[in-house]
């Protein structure tokens, strides 16, 4: 018995403490703990590694399972290779660009593509600049606030920020950037289609319910179909034009490898008619 106790463990663990184990596959203590310190679940330890260790039995023994009954697939192995290509070529593409590609997209091109691509930014909803407060019925001052909210002075303004921090249970301030319509009136016993009538007929409302005031003092509202703010698109644009040119540079790449091949010998064609056609293609793009 010693000696059989002795000689069933033979695998080494290069000194992690293994929680679990399936055949020879094993989850290591070390690695749970990572993974609960890298994602920070809602949830305490004890009962994370609990449920990850039964996750992990579980896509252990299916594979098992898996491999006793798809034994030696051409199919699977052809898929796993295909992948692997796949994921090397992406990977590689990923450094390429980031080693190679270094110019970065100005300001003004985002402003040429927008002015010459403005259908691809036309709003779908309608969004606005302003303010809105929501304040209790009880708040003190409302009269002034009444005044403040639909005035543009600075002074006023303060006085209405500063008011706001004692008094305003949600205060917001976006003249400088903007806010879908849909958004703001979830925070309002309103439904956005009765925001939007509200706010066509005057730029600053009142409304209240049994408990709160809501003002809102609209300073641009942009209806949905019309064209999207520069400043709201450049994000979107931004990235447009560096997807671009990451293809533009991996395409470039892609034809200099074809070339210098092509040049050196190193592509051998058993086709006559394939090795014609595209040796006509090289001469037309040079």
């Amino acid at each position: 018995m010693l000696l059989l106790a002795s000689c069933k463990e033979t695998i080494s663990h290069n000194g992690k403490v293994p929680l679990v184990g399936v055949e020879n596959e094993f989850l290591y203590k070390e690695d749970v703990d990572q993974l609960f310190a890298t994602n920070r679940p809602q949830m305490d330890s004890v009962t994370f590694v609990k449920e990850y260790i039964q996750h992990w039995l579980e896509d252990v023994l299916l594979y098992k399972m898996a491999q006793r009954n798809i034994p030696d697939s051409k199919d699977v192995e052809a898929l796993v290779d295909s992948y692997r290509k796949s994921l090397l070529l992406n990977i590689y593409q990923e450094k390429l660009v980031e080693q190679q590609l270094k110019r970065e997209v100005t300001d003004t091109e985002i402003a040429e593509f927008y002015e010459y691509h403005k259908e691809m930014f036309l709003l779908d909803e309608p969004i606005l600049q302003g303010l809105f407060l929501k304040v209790s019925k009880n708040a003190p001052r409302l009269a002034q606030v009444r005044k403040w909210y639909k005035s543009n002075k600075v002074d006023d303004i303060e006085n209405l920020e500063k008011y706001s921090l004692t008094n305003a249970i949600v205060y917001e301030y976006f003249m400088d950037s903007w806010q879908s319509l849909s958004s703001l009136a979830a925070k309002m016993p309103i439904t956005a289609d009765e925001l939007l009538s509200r706010l066509k007929k005057d730029d600053t409302i009142e409304f209240s319910d049994s408990a709160h005031y809501y003002f809102i003092n609209s300073s641009l509202l942009l209806r949905k179909g019309e064209l999207k703010p520069l400043d709201l698109a450049s994000v979107e644009i931004k990235e447009l034009l560096v997807n671009m040119l990451k293809a533009n540079f991996m395409n470039e790449v892609k034809n200099n490898l074809f070339e210098e091949a092509m040049a050196s010998g190193q592509v051998k064609f058993y086709d006559e008619s394939s090795s014609k056609q595209l040796q006509a293609k090289m001469s037309e793009q040079n």
